[in-house]
């Protein structure tokens, strides 16, 4: 329960402190990569900048939900699960057609807690409670369904900017590209957990997605 109309623009103030904490640690991986850049570092660094600030902010309110409810983790999960491992064996079936050759598999198990911890549980779990169990729920109450599923979107594609601007030295055509493919991507989880307002509907094809990206070449 929301006491104050005003807290759906705070998950503004907390999606710019998100960022911020976010471009900070990049400039330190960049800066200082023996110390900073270290895989498991990097790992719960990831996860621990993005899903803290969705706990604290929830934690903030006085609410009657529960956190499992509030975030969307336990209502409708049935048809969460349903819809979204269908989209995800949809997605991955669709991927493999596309990439994999008929008489050779290009397929590899990622190995390693700071792959698994970061790029594949980790992170997309950090992400969908902060974007789409925060944010998007948040912004709906005020400003209706498809301005919200656009802002949390776009909100989404700029926090992978630092890591692509500073790590990755992305530019130009490229990093237009690659922050067009995030924002469609957000879109379609925003799609699909208001279809289903279930979390696990894009929780399970974002992690799928995070899989084959690693697992195939």
């Amino acid at each position: 329960m929301i006491i104050s109309k005003k807290r759906p623009y705070d998950s503004f103030r907390y999606t710019l402190i998100l960022i911020g904490l976010w471009t900070t640690w990049c400039f330190l991986m960049a800066a200082l990569p023996q110390v900073f850049a270290l895989p498991a570092i990097r790992a719960i660094a990831r996860v621990s900048i993005v899903f803290i600030p969705a706990v604290i902010f929830y934690f903030m309110g006085s609410r009657k939900k529960s956190i499992y409810d509030y975030f969307l983790l336990r209502e409708n999960w049935v048809r969460g699960v349903v819809v979204g491992g269908g989209t995800a064996i949809l997605y991955f079936s669709i991927f493999l057609w596309r990439n994999v050759d008929a008489g050779q598999s290009a397929f590899h198990l990622p190995i390693g807690f700071s792959i698994w911890f970061n790029f594949i549980i980790g992170s997309p779990f950090a992400e969908e409670i902060f974007f789409r169990g925060l944010l998007l729920q948040e912004l709906k109450t005020v400003m209706g369904t498809t301005k919200a599923a656009l802002i949390s979107a776009f909100a989404f594609g700029l926090l992978h900017l630092p890591q692509w601007l500073i790590l990755d030295n992305l530019h130009g055509v490229e990093l237009l590209s690659i922050f067009i493919s995030i924002f469609t991507y957000g879109i379609i989880f925003a799609l699909l957990v208001n279809l289903t307002r279930s979390l696990w509907a894009s929780l399970i094809p974002h992690w799928i997605n995070n899989f084959i990206l690693l697992a195939i070449e």
